[in-house]
């Protein structure tokens, strides 16, 4: 069983104030396949792969530079290990609602995280020690769509 995606709850906006802001550390991409040391394991910003991860859900790590590449898109990068069947679902609905290449979510694991959910978007990240959906959908809403490269929304 899923949660419907619900943007406008009180508790969805007051988590928002969680929401973190780190300084845009540019746009530049970097030749196919190049790593980039990031200042954070959820980069936000920065240089990237010329080549984006495509909105959907995966059950494999994606690089970090295609990841922020996709962020600059527009899309919604949720990071997960563990995060339990209801959010497992509620994830890949979501990600079958909202795939588009402009304003979609990638939904990719990440080692070490547990029962906890990381959602960022350029310049953004949120935290959660368990899935929210109120707080997920929330922030969902106000970043979806808004990347620097092609603003959709």
């Amino acid at each position: 069983m899923y949660v419907a995606f619900d943007p406008s709850t009180p508790a969805g906006e007051a988590a928002l104030d969680s929401v973190q802001t780190f300084p845009d550390q540019g746009q530049a991409h970097v030749n196919p396949g190049q790593s980039v040391d990031y200042d954070s394991d959820f980069p936000t910003s920065g240089p990237h792969d010329p080549v984006p991860v495509m909105p959907g859900v995966y059950t494999e790590a994606q690089p970090p530079e295609q990841l922020v590449h996709s962020i600059e898109h527009g899309n919604i990068v949720i990071y997960y290990e563990q995060p339990g069947d209801e959010a497992y679902q509620t994830l890949q609905s979501w990600a079958r609602q909202f795939p588009g290449a402009w304003d979609g979510l990638v939904v990719v694991p990440k080692a070490g995280l547990g029962e906890s959910i990381v959602l960022t978007a350029w310049t953004k990240k949120l935290v959660m020690p368990e899935f929210e959906a109120q707080a997920a959908a929330s922030f969902i809403d106000a970043y979806r769509g808004r990347g620097p490269e092609n603003p959709v929304r």
